[in-house]
């Protein structure tokens, strides 16, 4: 008998507010390897984010250089802050990674990707299909919770190559 075990899955979190805590915490539980990177070091700590594996701080002028990042990486940004998604942005879109995801509208995202192009960035077709803004499937999630499920529960979709439906119409 044979049984393949697959290396866990990688999540790079960018961005740790309150908000990124029920999502370490549910990767987690799922068994994904986390790692949890923000511009400030207050936040960026053990007693805040006690589950993730990795904690990092990233600086202006390298936001990637302190994670981990390949093929097989999930990445989401949920910083809040424009000044800090734009520069992300513009080093993750590039990444071959298997997933990006970016918390927050669809109209600021349209216009973040509006900024990286007009700076020269060109954004091709593979990094549109990549990047999903606004990040997690529609569960109707209002609490960091639930916003926390919908982004996991779109991320083991891609994992498993899978289209979310409902079971009942299989």
């Amino acid at each position: 008998f044979r049984e393949r075990i697959a290396p866990p899955a990688r999540l790079a979190l960018f961005g740790a507010g309150d908000d990124a805590k029920p999502l370490v915490r549910f990767a987690k539980e799922l068994g994904w390897h986390v790692t949890v990177t923000d511009s400030r070091p207050a936040y960026v700590t053990a007693a805040r984010f006690p589950e993730a594996d990795e904690l990092a701080v990233f600086r202006d002028d390298d936001l990637t250089a302190s994670t981990a990042l390949g093929a097989t990486t999930f990445a989401v940004v949920m910083t809040h802050r424009y000044k800090d998604d734009l520069p992300l942005l513009r080093a993750l879109l590039p990444q071959p990674l298997a997933y990006l995801g970016l918390l927050g509208p669809k109209k600021r995202a349209e216009n973040i990707l509006e900024a990286l192009a007009a700076e020269g960035l060109e954004i091709n077709r593979e990094m549109r299909v990549r990047l999903h803004a606004p990040v997690g499937l529609d569960l109707g999630a209002t609490t960091p919770e639930t916003v926390a499920l919908a982004i996991l529960a779109e991320m083991q979709a891609q994992l498993a190559q899978r289209r979310p439906i409902h079971l009942r119409d299989r």
